[in-house]
């Protein structure tokens, strides 16, 4: 919860406002509404002169904030298609210029003071952009951190004891060896690793791909071993790296992943997952496709594919490319990372 401002801060601003507004008014008094009639301002004439700056300083703010939402942020913040900024802000200072020299009915002594005010208001429009994408990154950020104190809260509410919660698996570990039970000991081996993964690893900004890719694998095997045996499903999974060493989030991946097994398995009609997975020279490419069945009907919350949107960008600005889609029968996912 936001504090709320304390109540003396509260009266200081009101008494040094209202202070200000009180000699600003005294001297406006004294030198304007004192003087006689034949030097008394005429205020329908400074009304009208004031209204129109306000106009003016409207249109100019209007124009910076399209310019920052339709060109800055669409073009500029993309290494390829920076020029395309650059060929907007030529039209944009053509255009204001123009609208100058009608001003002045094109009167060859006002192009030098048109020309300056033309670049003081694209620069104003340049920094408009720059300032407003530098807020929106910063609230992104305050917006990542209040998330990341919401999961670690939920997360820590969850482990009540997680040194025991290991000491339980071990002993049933332990006992399903004893009887010679290799499924059900490999099982809960694969379960002690991903639950060991998310207590700690997730706790760090960054990960090892080896240890992300490892996570992935005990994923899958545990997947594969809660489903029964059917013909009807077929699962694929490829996973290579290159060995080069390389970092990347904690758990940024499987969100996608568990979505394909949630809406993409069907044991009493044809379904499929296809997972492909490769690191070279630290770019990492990722792609899923599952069949849409009828459980894809379900709607869920979508909060794993939002977070995971939300980390890539503030993780990968311009260095990361996420495609989803989807037909009648299938669903998508392609995602490529520069680490």
């Amino acid at each position: 919860m936001p504090s709320r401002p304390k109540p003396y801060s509260i009266l200081l601003f009101t008494v040094v406002a209202g202070g200000l507004l009180s000699y600003w008014g005294g001297l406006l008094y004294k030198g304007v509404w004192q003087q006689t009639d034949e030097l008394r301002p005429n205020v329908g004439g400074l009304a009208r002169y004031l209204l129109g700056i306000l106009l003016l300083l409207g249109i100019i703010w209007g124009i910076a904030h399209l310019s920052y939402r339709l060109a800055f942020r669409r073009w500029l913040t993309r290494r390829e298609t920076r020029f395309y900024y650059g060929i907007w802000l030529c039209v944009l200072a053509d255009l204001l210029f123009e609208l100058l020299q009608l001003r002045t009915d094109r009167e060859p002594e006002f192009v030098d003071e048109n020309l300056l005010v033309t670049g003081v208001l694209l620069a104003f429009v340049l920094a408009y952009g720059y300032v407003a994408d530098a807020l929106r990154t910063r609230r992104e950020q305050i917006e990542l951190v209040q998330q990341k104190t919401e999961a670690e809260l939920t997360a820590l509410k969850a482990q009540i004891n997680p040194h025991f919660l290991f000491n339980a698996l071990n002993t049933i570990y332990n006992e399903a060896q004893r009887v010679d039970n290799e499924n059900v000991a490999d099982m809960i081996q694969q379960l002690s690793g991903i639950m060991r993964f998310t207590l700690q690893e997730s706790k760090q900004p960054l990960t090892s791909i080896d240890k992300e890719l490892q996570f992935l694998e005990k994923y899958l095997a545990l997947q594969r071993a809660r489903l029964p045996e059917s013909s009807y499903f077929r699962l694929s999974a490829q996973l290579d790296w290159d060995g080069q060493p390389a970092q990347i989030p904690p758990l940024l991946l499987v969100p996608f992943v568990e979505n394909a097994f949630q809406y993409g398995i069907s044991l009493t009609q044809s379904s499929y997952i296809e997972l492909e997975i490769t690191i070279e020279n630290r770019v990492m490419r990722m792609q899923i496709v599952n069949s849409r069945t009828r459980a894809s009907t379900r709607h869920g919350t979508g909060t794993g594919i939002t977070n995971a949107r939300q980390r890539l960008a503030l993780m990968y600005p311009n260095r990361h490319e996420l495609r989803i889609s989807q037909t009648a029968s299938s669903f998508r996912v392609e995602l490529t990372i520069n680490l």
